[in-house]
């Protein structure tokens, strides 16, 4: 049985760059000033507030939509429940396979080629040797790369590159199924691909975290909204009312 339960959790970040500390203080980041819920000081260091006492529980079948604003903590959610953020306090419980689409997971290695690349992405995700000529078919129908998977991927292009990406982080469905929306996957005619991929990819997952601004995407995916602000938990919830929360927050 699947699952993720959050009770509690916070993620603390600290900062120590004196450029990122001159960023924070632009007007685009203005809610996150010192002194605020979302920064504090720790000696000579500054700790950004990612994440603050979520409380979350999901079962098989949820769909999640995380939507709020930018620096809400909707990447950093999904960071979380991926392993690449520890928690920072409260208990997480993870049951199930994860896999996370967060745009440069699977960056393939420029020194290989697109088939040695495949081979290393298989062994580190332990692909079934026996699958693993089914899968590379699929990489190169998918992809349609023809003759530059057989080249090192240092000349592919940025769209190849995340063709190649995306192929190989679609291949087997996870338990726990995070995305981020803003993940790109080459042009726009692979992009309509790529949607109708990632479609079938979540009917076959256990459970679904996406982070998303949009409400039709959400609607056509999801079951269930969570708003964040300020890196708070404000709705969990029909996706309607959390796209009406959303709005009232301006």
């Amino acid at each position: 049985m699947s699952r993720v339960n959050l009770e509690g959790v916070s993620v603390h970040i600290p900062v120590y760059d004196a450029n990122t500390l001159r960023l924070l203080r632009m007007p685009k980041f203005g809610r996150a000033k010192v002194g605020t819920g979302n920064v504090s000081h720790a000696g000579a260091r500054l700790i950004i507030h990612a994440l603050s006492n979520l409380d979350l529980a999901l079962e098989e079948g949820d769909r999640v939509c995380v939507i709020g604003h930018n620096g809400a903590g909707k990447t950093t959610l999904l960071r979380l429940i991926a392993g690449i953020y520890p928690p920072s306090g409260g208990r997480m419980t993870i049951d199930g396979k994860v896999m996370a689409l967060l745009g440069q997971n699977l960056s393939p290695n420029p020194d290989a080629t697109g088939y040695e690349n495949i081979a290393l992405i298989a062994n580190l995700f332990d692909w079934p040797k026996e699958r693993l000529p089914e899968y590379i078919r699929d990489i190169e129908e998918f992809t349609e790369l023809g003759e530059y998977l057989a080249l090192p991927t240092r000349i592919y292009s940025a769209g190849m590159h995340a063709r190649l990406a995306f192929a190989m982080a679609t291949i087997q469905v996870p338990d726990v199924l995070l995305i981020d929306e803003a993940m790109g996957a080459g042009d726009a005619h692979f992009q309509l691909r790529a949607r109708a991929r990632i479609q079938q990819f979540i009917s076959r997952a256990k459970i679904m975290v996406m982070a998303s601004h949009s409400i039709d995407f959400c609607r056509a995916m999801c079951n269930k909204a969570l708003l964040l602000a300020h890196s708070e938990r404000v709705f969990f919830g029909d996706i309607d009312e959390g796209f009406a929360r959303y709005a009232e927050l301006g």
